[in-house]
């Protein structure tokens, strides 16, 4: 019945305002895209992406600009967390235990306890302000507080950040605007079906793209970035993105200035996908010749004329009686040297040195949350700069 209800009101929502559901723009799977937050030297005429992710308080100037020229724009702020560059940030700290914890590694920032009712109205306004300026569509950042060390006081749980995130995508759906998952792959079984897009942070570093399978079955796309030399990352991109229709770029940096790379995994991974195919079949024909005719000549010739001659020459009886040599039993004495224990061992001693690389691979992945930490750090502190 809650669930009806809810459904009730934004129907109603949508009537009243005007605003038909089924016109929301929504990306699709293929479209390129851009990450530009720090938009202070944005040159249009340069841009060949046709879809831009940028800060909602871009003027609207620049988006009238942007829609002449055929493009989207999808417009980003955090929901999960209060930055302290925000014009609206004092609206927050007025509502009583709403603003917690530093945000581990950046300190303007702090998370937001999400159930609280107050927190609704201000997100809620911030939409409005991006559906006013003309904005496309929206992406929420900071989605996954639950699962944050620093933010332990507050003891949210994965079904409030689930509650939290059916509640932006209703709401901004109301306002006619699509909505972005962004990350929070956590949830994405949970709460997909009511998101139109994506939008991934370095999951080719995390291994973690083959998660939007069945998101991309839906018919939905997903817009991925990667940090890094692309000439490096070819190849790992290509593993890690294969059979995934994933709009993918590639930046140097982390700071979401416009330039970067756009990686047409299609085109680009091609080339591997054609040489391991054409291994396959090389593979299959030679296999096929080869033991069908060995077989039959070796077989019919080789055994029936030995068996025959030894039969009658008895080898097998004199070995017998020549068994006072007894070569065998010194082989088997002279075992004392144990060539295959030693190499059991050795393959222990490896076994515990690849037990070592893994352990070394977790503190690397840990040393990678922060780096991604400190990404987002970037974006903010570049934003605060630009207003």
């Amino acid at each position: 019945m809650k669930f009806s209800f809810s459904s009730a009101l934004i129907t109603l929502s949508l009537v009243f305002s005007g605003i038909d559901a089924k016109t929301v723009w929504k990306p699709k799977q293929g479209d390129s895209w851009n990450y530009v937050l720090e938009s202070n030297s944005f040159n249009l005429s340069k841009e060949k992406a046709n879809v831009l992710d940028m800060d909602f308080n871009i003027k609207q100037s620049l988006i009238n600009n942007i829609h002449k020229a055929n493009k989207k724009v999808i417009c980003y702020f955090s929901g999960g967390t209060i930055e302290d560059h925000r014009d609206d940030k004092k609206k927050f700290y007025n509502v009583k235990g709403l603003v917690g914890s530093v945000y581990d590694g950046w300190e303007s920032e702090r998370w937001l306890d999400i159930r609280k009712k107050e927190l609704k109205p201000l997100i809620q306004n911030r939409m409005q302000i991006a559906a006013n300026k003309g904005c496309d569509a929206i992406e929420v950042d900071n989605l996954d507080g639950y699962s944050q060390p620093e933010n332990k006081k507050l003891k949210l749980t994965k079904q409030d950040e689930i509650n939290y995130a059916i509640w932006l995508a209703n709401t901004a759906h109301s306002l006619g605007l699509s909505i972005g998952l962004k990350n929070s792959l956590f949830m994405i079984n949970e709460v997909g079906k009511y998101f139109d897009f994506a939008i991934n942070e370095s999951c080719v570093n995390y291994n973690e793209c083959k998660n939007y399978k069945n998101f991309l079955n839906q018919g939905k796309a997903v817009f991925g970035i990667t940090y890094g030399n692309v000439n490096k990352l070819k190849s790992k991109i290509c593993q890690n993105t294969s059979g995934l229709n994933i709009s993918m770029i590639v930046k140097v940096s982390q700071s979401l200035v416009q330039e970067g790379t756009t990686f047409n995994i299609s085109s680009q991974c091609k080339s591997n996908v054609k040489t391991t195919t054409t291994k396959k079949t090389t593979k299959k024909t030679t296999t096929t010749k080869k033991p069908v005719t060995t077989k039959k000549t070796t077989t019919t010739k080789k055994p029936v004329t030995t068996k025959k001659i030894t039969t009658t020459k008895k080898p097998i009886t004199t070995k017998k009686i020549t068994t006072t040599k007894k070569p065998v039993t010194t082989k088997k004495i002279t075992t004392t040297k144990k060539p295959i224990t030693t190499k059991k061992t050795t393959k222990k001693t490896t076994t515990t040195k690849k037990t070592t690389k893994k352990t070394t691979k977790k503190i690397t992945t840990t040393k990678k949350t922060t780096k991604k930490t400190t990404k987002k750090t970037v974006k903010v502190v570049k934003v605060a700069k630009k207003n």
